[in-house]
């Protein structure tokens, strides 16, 4: 099943980007990585996890392993999303609709700081571009189908959750999603978590 969302911002976006050398102002160009949003929905749906759905609430991959061996089983946040040493990715991918090119960008001056000192890094200073807030970025999202329904539940539920967290550098969003009932035999549970997400909340 293919769907799309729509992801509005209501501050500037930043999520990730790459900068050539290390000559003070070099550009960051605005990337948005697909395992960027994932990893945003994973770490919502963790904080906002419906009844009746597990999740490991780890990490590293040492620990998800652990972890996994005393469920006796993995958990359903990371067979939706994925984990250490299994054979496939999860149960959905996500690609980029938008021509980020055309969107309105704003630029901001920063200051790259070491871990370690906690002080600015000599010719550490970049711009960064960022997507203008009231932006609309458009991503498709393929869900595998031998996953089942529950699973799409839980992608479904993530999505909702993400409404409430933040996504790249702290930016506050809004989304919303095609009516899939329109084209998939929903039950009621599903008919609700999808009227909840047509429209924008805010």
């Amino acid at each position: 099943m293919r769907f799309k969302v729509f992801i509005k911002n209501y501050t500037a976006l930043t999520i990730g980007g790459g900068a050539e050398g290390r000559t003070d102002i070099s550009l960051n160009d605005l990337i948005i990585p697909p395992s960027s949003i994932k990893g945003s929905m994973r770490t919502a749906i963790n904080k906002f996890l419906p009844q009746n759905y597990t999740s490991c609430g780890k990490i590293r991959p040492e620990e998800i392993t652990e972890k996994h061996k005393e469920l006796g089983k993995p958990c359903d946040v990371c067979l939706l999303f994925g984990y250490p040493k299994s054979r496939d990715i999860g149960c959905f991918t996500i690609n980029i609709v938008t021509d980020l090119e055309k969107l309105d960008k704003v630029s901001f001056t920063r200051v790259a700081i070491d871990d370690k000192t906690q002080k600015a890094v000599e010719g550490g200073l970049f711009s960064q571009e960022a997507i203008s807030p009231e932006s609309e970025v458009v991503i498709e999202v393929n869900f595998r189908d031998s996953c089942r329904e529950r699973m799409l539940k839980l992608l479904l539920y993530s999505l909702s959750a993400l409404r409430l967290w933040r996504l790249g550098r702290n930016a506050m969003i809004d989304l919303k999603i095609e009516n899939i009932c329109e084209k998939y035999k929903c039950d009621e549970e599903m008919k609700k978590i999808v009227t909840n997400l047509e429209n924008y909340l805010w």
